[in-house]
């Protein structure tokens, strides 16, 4: 296996399969009467956990105020974005089938972001990401109508 390779395994194919197994248990979750603030903590409790055997297993630990803040912002918006989740499964009784496809349609807005807050456009192949785009935008319009 090349370098980029393994890099797509690792930062692409086991993050979806977690993040995936992710959305399950949070219906999971939701169907149990937690409420969304001790479900919010609960998630911060595992991450925590898991940030934890990082930092004992990671030899070098690295820090800046420049790298914690956007750190803390990701926290803030993911974390958000849970309680919406949470909320429109608890409340509206919205099938995770169909929310699912429609906010992983994220990965849109993290394209533009990092295409022009990166300039990751000058190394990017535009037509493929163009057409990948309106592939994630017909998916999302087809399994929501």
């Amino acid at each position: 296996m090349t370098q980029a390779q393994v890099g797509i395994l690792v930062g692409g194919l086991l993050p979806a399969l977690f993040f995936g197994l992710a959305g399950l248990c949070q219906k999971w979750s939701n169907q149990h009467g937690i409420s969304t603030g001790v479900y919010l903590v609960s998630i911060g409790v595992g991450v925590v956990m898991v940030g934890a055997v990082m930092c004992l297993f990671n030899g070098e630990q690295k820090y800046s105020m420049a790298g914690i803040f956007p750190a803390i912002g990701m926290g803030l918006l993911w974390g958000l974005g849970v309680v919406l989740v949470a909320v429109a499964i608890q409340h509206y009784k919205a099938p995770l089938s169909t929310l699912a496809p429609l906010y992983n349609m994220n990965t849109l807005v993290t394209v533009v972001g990092a295409l022009w807050l990166f300039s990751e456009w000058k190394d990017a192949n535009l037509l493929r990401l163009g057409l990948g785009s309106i592939l994630i935008i017909a998916g999302g319009i087809f399994v929501s109508s």
